[in-house]
């Protein structure tokens, strides 16, 4: 609930200095015209040296800074697909009540979190977080919040609550405001392809706070204000382009819609609700393998791993094609070797009865091993090793 305050008390604080500030500086925001993106910052992969390796960095996938170096913002092609999230950097405030939504005392509709009505005040969420039996003498009229929107009422310590009655906001502390809040569902999307992107409402938030100066703190991942998306458990879809869709209702104190300006030039100006100027694209699925590739002296017993830069589907397994390249032959699957995944990205072939000493075999992943979107590797991979005495 802390975050909801700050949405109220910062926006009522920048409205009172715009009035007399010059927006060209960059601590201030700009709230003439529409919203717009400023810069989208995010993780992405990239190569270390000739050698293969790889290394991640947080850079301006949008847009830029003027203490950035080329290194620090240029278009992303190689989004990191696991553990990312996007900061989206706004050259205003935005509506948080659109974005954000307090916790009640029980399920109010579908849950138990709710949005606060516009034109809330911190004494609003206040006078619904009083004790069960005040409430329904406090936690009145158009901008009472936590009110039950349930056809057959709402159940609070075994008593059912009316609907349309209060069933009151979840505070614990008793400091008058809701104890957590969460990103509300839709309010942004994640689309990569034909995929809408599951997101951590949890892990998601609106802040309010920061600008375009860059704190001792923090550095660029201070920038703000901005919408902090995370994505769920299975993180990106590999080998996809992604676009941000906001909500109708993403818009700033003037109900203008958002927009993104080409390269982040917010005197260029945009369209609002227009975000199509900002894209990247996830990392292709890939994997690193152990034995690597033309290793000798294998142990005839100890599993071969794959790890992948993404979760993996264990359905899609069942393409995996072992050779012993040696004699010419195929193991057979479940009985000469049997596949499993841990930690959802390591891929373990195992060997029941072992393998042949001082005998070449080889592994193949085809494309139809797929992260958790359905979505497989370029062109199938194989690694060739070649076994020890024991």
């Amino acid at each position: 609930m802390r975050r909801f305050l700050n949405v109220v008390w910062v926006a009522a604080a920048t409205v009172g200095v715009a009035s007399c500030t010059d927006y060209e500086s960059a601590t201030d925001l700009r709230p003439e015209g529409p919203p717009m993106i400023q810069q989208v910052r995010l993780k992405e992969i990239y190569a270390v040296g000739s050698s293969g390796a790889t290394a991640e960095r947080t850079v301006f996938a949008f847009g830029s800074h003027e203490m950035a170096t080329m290194a620090d913002a240029h278009d992303v092609t190689t989004a990191k697909a696991r553990d990312n999230k996007l900061r989206i950097i706004v050259d205003e405030l935005l509506v948080g009540n659109n974005l954000e939504e307090i916790q009640c005392r029980a399920q109010v509709d579908s849950d138990a979190y709710q949005r606060v009505p516009l034109g809330a005040t911190p004494d609003d969420i206040a006078r619904c977080s009083v004790p069960q039996d005040v409430l329904p003498r406090t936690c009145t009229g158009p901008t009472a919040v936590c009110v039950c929107d349930n056809d057959a009422g709402c159940t609070v310590d075994g008593e059912t609550i009316a609907k349309g009655s209060p069933v009151g906001v979840q505070d614990l502390n008793h400091d008058g405001s809701a104890d957590d809040t969460r990103f509300i569902a839709g309010a942004v999307a994640l689309q990569c392809g034909t995929i809408n992107v599951p997101l951590d409402l949890d892990k998601s938030y609106w802040n309010p706070s920061g600008t375009q100066q860059v704190p001792a703190t923090g550095g660029f991942d201070a920038l703000g204000p901005a919408i902090v998306l995370e994505t769920a458990q299975n993180g990106l879809p590999t080998g996809q382009r992604c676009e941000l869709v906001f909500a109708d209702d993403i818009v700033d104190k003037q109900g203008e819609r958002i927009c993104a300006p080409a390269g982040g030039n917010v005197d260029a100006g945009c369209t609002p609700g227009d975000v199509s100027a900002f894209s990247f694209t996830v990392e292709t699925l890939a994997f690193s393998a152990e034995p690597q590739d033309m290793a000798t002296g294998v142990s005839l017993t100890e599993p071969a791993s794959f790890i992948f830069n993404a979760n993996i589907d264990n359905t899609t397994l069942g393409g995996i094609v072992v050779e012993n390249v040696t004699v010419g032959t195929t193991l057979v699957a479940g009985t000469d070797f049997t596949t499993a995944i841990f930690q959802n990205r390591t891929v373990r072939v195992s060997w029941p009865n072992g393998l042949d000493a001082d005998t070449q075999y080889r592994i193949t992943i085809p494309t139809t091993v797929t992260d958790m979107f359905g979505q497989g590797m370029p062109d199938e991979k194989s690694i060739t090793f070649t076994t020890g005495t024991n």
